[in-house]
């Protein structure tokens, strides 16, 4: 039966596809540059098409459509246009959406099985990090491949050549940009066979064009220079097991805090029984050859992965998912068309919607979890970026910045599910000059015991760049830089990034007030915001060495009462007083909420004391008279 490709789903339903996508990732426009090293999109620089196709030797794989993509999004001042990249993802994710419907009906996809695939395919969690993200191109690869069985199906059709000619184009674009088509070469001997009978010369010969274009892609791809160590390293059943829980996702997500303990073996057997349950149930349902078609699908996307791919290269990509993602959506669509056709009991039909309603529920549930993963995550990136572009000449200092964030708790048993940031190897400089073409210098370390009880309360799990350093080290860092930005982890999951600082060697020639033999108060200012944020920043001079357990405190006083303090060790309870060095100027930067307590005259006092025994140190004005119980007034201020 004839039909027409963008009538047989209805207008109201792509339209409602169309729109779901756009404002699932829609904001995703937002998210910069992450993860990648933001320099791979000037490979090919300077070089020749040619060149790029036959013997650049730079990149992990070959991929000489995806490398001159990437050329096209770089300025000439070599800024990368990261919202045009996210732009290029979300609409190959809604162009691969957009066409499953016609090209699933090729395939004798019954029409509300087609469409309810189509709306899982578009909703998948498992797709997010492949759209989310700016760099992968198993979107694109996926587009590309369902246009080629789209216009394959014109050709079998109509027996127009052009239409076998844009096939062939289409399905070299998928193979150029990403290896991962290669086995999907399946689909077009698959819409031969379907349309028998046709005579051996008309219905055979045409596939072979496709399967001559994946040969001669794998012998390229064997053949040219590129970098090592990345493929050929697969068949470990780790990464088995965590593709076959992608295809039983729902399952796996309800099942979670069962089985995360279970050893691998038991996994892959519980992964394995609830697909084959899953397929078989499709195939009852009277649907066997989508089920074949939907099984055929997944073993292409999926197989190339574990032949192909380490663990340590699998664990954080769920991207590797997306490709095998309309096949699964295929599964559960079929048995939810199968639950909710009109000749199933009335019970049935209750339960199907009821499946179909929690799936949908779980996919949505996990897309806002993902959603404000990486909202939180870029943002914060985005807030570094904007602090090294700012000052192009200075040289700053990140603490415990993120490099990865988990999902707490997992949403699946195996895998990392979460936004890998900024890795360490990475400099944060290089993505300040890749989204604006100038920045700072930057160096990043980690203090564990800083912020560790806050971290520990964190909504999400979190890996931080640089090793852990100890208060000496970190002196010597601030010393070495302009200034110093500490990572805070908030309760509500929200970053906050604080400058609480810098470490000089002594140049000001104040003096405020001296705190027994050992440190000078140097300077002293504040300002409180809008927000009523009080930002006070103290400059301490150090003139000696100071005790265990000796730290700052800072109160703050309303009409003559005590309204509470911010004590602790400088640069945000980084450097101890012990760490301070004779002849160094450390400038303490603090932030504190004032805006609930109300009208009033305050006064903020500032001082030296040990936490251990309680003295403070003798203080005194620069002429040699006492302040009131050892406290520096510093700053006062009247609200309103």
């Amino acid at each position: 039966m004839k039909r027409s490709s963008f009538t047989t789903g209805g207008w109201w339903f792509y339209l409602l596809l169309a729109a779901m996508v756009l404002v699932m990732y829609a904001p995703s426009l937002r998210f910069g540059l992450i993860w990648d090293d933001p320099r791979w999109y000037q490979q090919g620089a300077g070089q020749s098409p040619w060149h790029i196709f036959t013997a650049l030797s730079s990149y992990q794989f070959y991929r000489p459509l995806a490398i001159l993509l990437n050329r096209q999004l770089v300025f000439p001042n070599g800024v990368v246009n990261a919202p045009l990249a996210h732009a290029i993802q979300i609409g190959a994710h809604l162009v691969a959406v957009l066409a499953c419907v016609p090209v699933l009906r090729a395939f004798e996809f019954e029409l509300w099985h087609a469409r309810l695939t189509a709306l899982l395919f578009a909703v998948s969690p498992l797709a997010f990090q492949a759209v989310a993200w700016q760099a992968p191109l198993q979107p694109l690869t996926m587009m590309w491949l369902l246009l080629a069985a789209l216009t394959a199906d014109r050709f079998v059709r109509g027996r127009c050549p052009i239409w076998l000619i844009l096939s062939l184009l289409t399905y070299a674009a998928a193979l150029l940009f990403q290896e991962s088509a290669v086995p999907f070469v399946f689909v077009f001997f698959w819409l031969a066979l379907r349309h028998r009978p046709f005579s051996s010369q008309q219905g055979w010969w045409w596939p072979l064009l496709h399967l001559g274009l994946a040969a001669a892609y794998i012998f390229v791809w064997l053949n040219v220079p590129r970098r090592g160590n990345v493929t050929g390293q697969g068949f470990q059943p780790i990464v088995l097991a965590y593709l076959l829980q992608g295809i039983v996702w729902p399952v796996s997500h309800w099942i979670t805090g069962w089985v995360v303990e279970w050893p691998l073996v038991g996994l892959i057997g519980i992964w394995v029984v609830a697909g084959l349950f899953l397929i078989l149930g499709v195939g009852k349902g009277g649907a066997v050859r989508t089920a074949m078609w939907n099984t055929a699908w997944i073993a292409a996307g999926l197989l190339p992965v574990w032949v192909g791919l380490a663990w340590v290269y699998v664990e954080t990509g769920t991207r590797l998912l997306y490709p095998a993602s309309l096949g699964i959506a295929g599964l559960w669509g079929g048995w939810a068309a199968w639950a909710l056709s009109a000749d199933q009991a009335r019970w049935r039909r209750g339960l199907g919607a009821l499946t179909l309603v929690a799936v949908l529920l779980v996919s949505f549930q996990q897309w806002r979890q993902f959603q404000r993963l990486y909202q939180v995550g870029t943002g914060h990136l985005a807030r570094a970026v904007k602090l090294l572009s700012a000052a192009p000449d200075s040289r700053l200092l990140f603490v415990n910045f993120p490099d990865r964030i988990e999902l707490r708790p997992r949403p699946y048993p195996m895998g990392y599910w979460g936004i890998v940031l900024s890795p360490i190897v990475q400099n944060l400089s290089d993505y300040a000059r890749a989204e604006t073409g100038r920045s700072g210098a930057d160096r990043s370390a980690s203090s564990f015991q800083v912020g560790a009880d806050e971290r520990g309360a964190w909504p999400y799990r979190v890996d931080m760049r640089g090793e852990d350093k100890g208060p000496g080290v970190l002196f010597q860092a601030a010393l070495e830089s302009d200034a110093v930005y500490l990572t805070r982890y908030r309760p509500d999951g929200t970053l906050d990034l604080q400058a609480v600082g810098s470490v000089r060697p002594a140049r000001s020639t104040n003096t405020l007030a001296v705190l027994g033999d050992v440190a000078q108060l140097a300077e002293a200012s504040a300002d409180v915001s809008a927000s009523r944020v009080l930002t006070l920043k103290l400059t301490w001079r150090c003139l000696g060495t100071l005790r265990e357990n000796d730290t700052l405190f800072v109160h703050f006083w309303k009409d003559g009462a005590f309204m509470g303090d911010a004590d602790g060790d400088s640069l945000g309870g980084l450097i101890p007083l012990t760490a301070w060095r004779p002849g160094t100027e450390i400038l303490d930067v603090r932030q504190v909420d004032v805006s609930a307590w109300g009208p009033g005259r305050y006064q903020v006092r500032a001082g030296v004391y040990n936490r251990v025994d309680g003295k403070r140190y003798p203080a005194r004005s620069s002429d040699g008279s006492q302040f009131p119980d050892h406290e520096v007034l510093v700053y006062a201020f009247t609200y309103p």
